[in-house]
């Protein structure tokens, strides 16, 4: 079966059992906490993968780790998921809980990299206008991007709107690269 669709089903479970516990805002915050203890600590996500650990051992150092830390739903659904060796799959449940979240909450995720820092009144125009045109809420993360020169580049759901001076220019570069005037170009 495909990591993805596996992932999704833990995550819709814990989603749905959370609303059901009215606990989704705590089981939201749990999942962001595994996701920056995933990223920060390689060491971690190492042990969840090896092969050579037993998932008895496993859950006894994620209960070391997360017991006080954790919503007793949240840490009972991760040792389910070690239970059930699936525990490779963590990052990839916690990515798709996130994302139901967002859709539960028509949220939605835009990546703004521009070649400067956006002043505040600039941000909260570009929000406010995207907001209207999604009819959704704005979760906007910035980037700044040195070899853009100039302009943005906006991605959006499977979109990327590309107003850089530089993709500018390599337009122009690749016009000037065709040849009008001389047969066979």
């Amino acid at each position: 079966m495909d990591i993805t669709i596996i992932s999704k089903r833990y995550a819709k479970a814990l989603f749905d059992l959370a609303i059901e516990m009215k606990k989704l805002e705590r089981i939201k915050d749990d999942i962001e906490l595994l996701q920056s203890v995933s990223k920060e600590n390689p060491e971690f996500v190492r042990l969840l993968k090896s092969p050579i650990i037993p998932a008895g051992k496993k859950n006894k150092i994620i209960a070391a780790i997360f017991k006080d830390k954790l919503d007793v739903l949240t840490f009972k659904f991760l040792q389910l998921v070690t239970r059930k060796e699936r525990e490779i799959l963590l990052d990839t449940i916690c990515f798709s809980f996130i994302k139901i979240y967002k859709e539960h909450h028509n949220i939605i995720t835009i990546k703004l990299t521009t070649s400067e820092n956006m002043d505040e009144q600039s941000k909260t125009e570009l929000i406010k206008l995207l907001s209207v045109q999604t009819h959704k809420t704005i979760d906007l993360i910035e980037k700044v991007d040195k070899s853009l020169i100039g302009g943005f580049v906006l991605d959006m759901d499977d979109k990327k709107y590309d107003a850089s001076i530089s993709h500018q220019l390599d337009r122009l570069k690749k016009s000037f690269d065709k040849n009008l005037y001389i047969k066979g170009y």
